[in-house]
């Protein structure tokens, strides 16, 4: 297919909704092909970036953070603890809980991972400069914290910023 065969149509193509769910798709597939050369799946990489910020939790609490069906999570833990990255214990308060925490393991491939991803950040987005990614990801963020406030906007302590929230608002 040639080239002008191949232009979607403006119609598309200025719908931004559309632009940015064909970006997202780009972005999403590189980053997996990245975590793959770890051995990692993308819900894989964020049990353990959970596990790494939050500390150990209830297998749970770790599906309902991330937005993962409880049934599904199983089988991302169940390859995260044959590689030795997690242990999964039963809670000795509640045995009809599984408790999960970062090996040391896990914890480096996690910063080898890490750093692998800083590296390959600028990615599909390279033709923007620093800035103009810093401020992407900016507005992103913002049109995600609308809709999915608890996972986006980090809460302030007790006061803090309350005046400055009320002006932006």
């Amino acid at each position: 297919m040639s080239a002008p065969d191949a232009l979607l149509p403006a119609a598309l193509r200025n719908r931004p909704s559309l632009v940015l769910a064909r970006l997202g798709n780009l972005a999403r597939q590189q980053c997996a092909d990245h975590l793959a050369e770890a051995g990692l799946s993308q819900h894989q990489h964020a049990i353990l970036c959970c596990l790494d910020e939050y500390g150990a939790a209830c297998q749970k609490d770790v599906a309902l953070r991330l937005g993962l069906d409880s049934g599904d999570i199983v089988a991302f833990i169940d390859g995260l603890q044959a590689k030795g990255l997690i242990l999964r214990e039963r809670d000795e308060r509640d045995r009809r809980r599984q408790v999960l925490s970062l090996t040391a393991s896990g914890k480096r491939l996690l910063r080898k991972v890490e750093r692998m991803l800083d590296a390959a950040e600028p990615g599909i987005l390279a033709a923007l400069s620093e800035s103009e990614r810093t401020e992407l990801s900016q507005w992103a963020v913002r049109i995600l914290a609308r809709h999915e406030p608890a996972a986006w906007v980090e809460p302030h302590p007790a006061g803090a910023g309350a005046a400055r929230d009320s002006r932006e608002r």
